[in-house]
């Protein structure tokens, strides 16, 4: 699998941080950073839709990346939401 192809948060993730420090003449580091944004919503919904709640995007400082928090049902501690899609891409690579 090539990373144009991993899907993943952590891949898109990374996409808009190698792009953050380069030129941006044709609009790719803002379209890297919406699809991370894009990402975190389809999380969101799917764990919204899985039983989780206060879930909020969150980041520890100005260089940090964002990441989705909330409290998985049955649960009564708030964690990291884990990335659906990375399951998927990893089963997809092999």
């Amino acid at each position: 699998m090539t990373p144009a192809q991993d899907g993943s948060l952590d891949a898109l993730q990374a996409r808009a941080d190698s792009l953050a420090d380069g030129d941006d003449r044709n609009g790719g580091q803002w379209a890297a950073h919406a699809a991370v944004l894009d990402r975190l919503a389809a999380m969101r919904l799917d764990a919204e839709a899985s039983g989780w709640t206060s879930l909020a995007i969150e980041r520890d400082g100005a260089a940090e990346r964002f990441r989705l928090f909330g409290i998985p049902p049955g649960d009564a501690l708030r964690t990291e939401v884990p990335d659906p899609f990375a399951d998927q891409t990893r089963d997809a690579g092999g």
